[in-house]
């Protein structure tokens, strides 16, 4: 039996990463996480050849200054999340943000579960943080992102 259930959650298309279908975004978050980006110079796009997968919700073009984020799902939640893998790469330069402990605290169960299925040990740390930080609020984020990018002189919230 529950080698059939494994089987399954391979076979049948399974959003990933906390995003399920019929999910709102909010349009209010979306615009100012937008403004965000745009003051850095990253660009925020939903027109790319790979939005044609069924299960991609986005990415980060990494060596670049795009975000794409597909027309599905919460977009404001999943542009905080590649959001954040623009600033790991672009402010942070691959370097982890929050420590283990601060992840390990912070990550809901199935955010915990999806990451274990899903991500392997060496990408573990960048996704999980990715997740945690996606997890604030639009203000909140911000906070970290300017900080992240030496916006100001703060360090990482814990």
């Amino acid at each position: 039996m529950i080698n059939t259930l494994l089987l399954l959650a391979f076979v049948l298309p399974v959003p990933l990463f906390g995003r399920r279908g019929g999910e709102q975004t909010d349009a209010t978050a979306m615009k100012e996480l937008r403004q965000v980006f745009a003051a850095m110079n990253i660009s925020v796009t939903g027109d790319h050849p790979r939005c044609r997968e069924p299960n991609l919700y986005s990415l980060y073009v990494r060596g670049s200054r795009q975000v794409v984020v597909c027309p599905r799902g919460d977009q404001s939640d999943t542009l905080r999340h590649e959001g954040w893998h623009a600033v790991q790469s672009l402010c942070l330069s691959g370097r982890p943000w929050l420590s283990r402990e601060t992840i390990e605290q912070r990550l809901t169960g199935t955010a915990r579960s999806e990451l274990q299925a899903f991500v392997t040990a060496n990408r573990w740390q960048r996704e999980a943080e990715a997740r945690v930080i996606a997890s604030l609020k639009v203000n909140a984020y911000r906070v970290e992102l300017e900080k992240a990018c030496g916006l100001t002189d703060a360090q990482p919230s814990s």
